[in-house]
């Protein structure tokens, strides 16, 4: 145990790192186009938050965590079997032990392999009041659709966290409060999968430069990497490599996905299925601006020549490995991909997915809610105890998390990219949920896959024929987490 003057100076030195390290935060709620910050800060003299200056001592305590995510990489402990040495790995080694020193507890993890048994075994220990687990780190999708059976704490009730404090994340927060006041899950600088959750795109650097297109690296920063600026590239990609008279894998396209493109290409373009109407009431919406920009996806880009559709052409198998072939300008894929792509023989690039126009307010990319995690209270257990680990290892992460997980995407034969760490920020500001997506409200994600894969617009009676289920489900969902009535 550490003496009171040594957890006294390791705070204030800790405290000292805190300011110039959160300018690397995951969601920051920035627009996704860079600005250069040419502030100085004097050095911090005390501890600048109550926590770190008067920290509670649990005697050793332990704090166990239900964590279906291990199997993404996303730590909360480490066992002997994780391997040291990984620049993620030490920056949750040393979060944790920061802040199992603070408080003086132990953290501990039991780990299950899916996400719905995270919920469920919440579920049970709350049920039974039986405390057996402190905190729980679900998939985001999970949590949300368990989120009205009332067994979750209200974060915003828990003296000893402060989900204003710059390591947590607002997106997930404004999302899902739904004015209730309420807050059942959170995520931030504390985790990690919440931003590589986030859908890019990728490109092939080497293949852009050789055919003479310029990186558009620059379109991203300026605000002008748009629908148009990208269709300007990828409209003739296509090129018969063979000579076969056939497309085929062997040939070179400007763009291979599948079927959820829509949905990701029309997000990207800044509209989500959801707003609030005139009575203030969130309502299932497809506008004129939505079907326009459906329109250009369904109608333009995915019956494109130069565009290949996995579930058309290839199938998943072969389809997934097209861009390996390095003949392809672009796919997309989840932004914690990257590594998969680093042992390509031709160097990628990752970028946002595209504007709408340049009058778009920002960038946006759809958060894969089955891969983020977010962290829950189950009701039964010591929230305030809970929030305090929580808020001492959102705090801690916040000195050096992220940045290792984008320096551990971005190292190029031990050489950091810089212009795919911009890449990497821009892309983690850009992240959104849709709720319509996130809670398969009226089975509308699925219809847009059925749409793509098809090349059938069917969006208007699509629309028509699903609007009053899904805003009845919507209506109850809601109706559950504002009046804490079960739904």
């Amino acid at each position: 145990m550490m003496t009171v003057l040594k957890r006294l100076l390791f705070i204030a030195l800790a405290a000292a790192m805190l300011l110039p390290a959160l300018a690397c935060g995951s969601d920051s709620g920035s627009s996704g186009e860079t600005t250069a910050a040419a502030e100085t800060t004097e050095a911090v003299t005390e501890p600048p938050y109550e926590f770190l200056k008067n920290p509670e001592d649990f005697g050793g305590r332990e704090f166990k965590v239900l964590n279906g995510a291990y199997t993404k990489g996303d730590y909360i402990d480490l066992d002997d079997s994780v391997k040291r040495g990984d620049v993620i790995v030490e920056a949750i080694y040393d979060r944790n032990l920061k802040t199992e020193e603070l408080l003086n507890i132990k953290i501990a993890t039991v780990n299950v392999n899916s996400d719905s048994t995270v919920m469920r075994k919440l579920n049970e220990a709350a049920l039974a009041g039986s405390g057996d687990f402190d905190a729980g780190l679900p998939c985001l999708e999970h949590a949300a659709k368990w989120m009205t059976k009332q067994f979750l704490v209200d974060f915003r009730e828990v003296e000893s966290i402060d989900i204003e404090n710059p390591w947590w994340g607002r997106t997930t927060v404004e999302t899902f409060d739904f004015d209730s006041g309420k807050v059942y899950m959170i995520d931030g600088e504390i985790n990690f999968w919440d931003d590589l959750s986030t859908i890019c795109l990728y490109f092939n650097k080497d293949l852009l430069t050789n055919v003479g297109f310029e990186l558009p690296y620059d379109k991203v920063r300026d605000g002008s990497w748009t629908y148009d600026a990208f269709r300007e590239i990828e409209k003739d990609g296509y090129l018969d490599l063979n000579g076969n008279g056939e497309a085929d894998k062997d040939d070179r396209y400007g763009y291979i996905t599948n079927g959820s493109n829509a949905f990701n290409m029309v997000t990207g373009m800044g509209s989500l299925t959801t707003r609030k109407n005139s009575d203030g009431d969130i309502e299932f919406i497809l506008d004129d601006d939505y079907f326009a920009k459906f329109d250009l996806v369904i109608d333009v880009l995915s019956n494109s020549k130069s565009t290949v559709i996995m579930e058309r052409k290839f199938g998943y198998d072969l389809g997934n490995k097209i861009f390996d072939f390095g003949n392809t300008y672009f796919m997309y894929n989840l932004i914690g991909s990257c590594l998969d792509y680093r042992s390509l023989e031709f160097d990628i690039g990752v970028l946002p997915f595209p504007k709408y126009n340049e009058e778009q307010d920002r960038y946006y990319g759809l958060v894969n809610s089955g891969y983020a995690t977010v962290y829950v209270l189950p009701l039964g257990c010591d929230a305030e105890f809970s929030g305090a680990a929580l808020e001492a290892m959102g705090y801690f992460a916040s000195l050096g998390l992220t940045e290792a997980v984008i320096d551990n995407s971005v190292l190029i034969k031990g050489v950091r990219d810089e212009d795919s760490f911009e890449m990497f920020k821009i892309v983690f500001a850009s992240k959104v949920h849709d709720l319509v997506y996130t809670l398969n409200w009226g089975g509308y994600y699925g219809r847009t896959l059925n749409m793509v894969i098809s090349g059938k617009n069917t969006l208007a009676s699509t629309y028509e024929s699903i609007k009053q289920a899904a805003d009845r489900s919507i209506a109850k969902y809601i109706d559950a987490i504002r009046t804490g009535d079960a739904g």
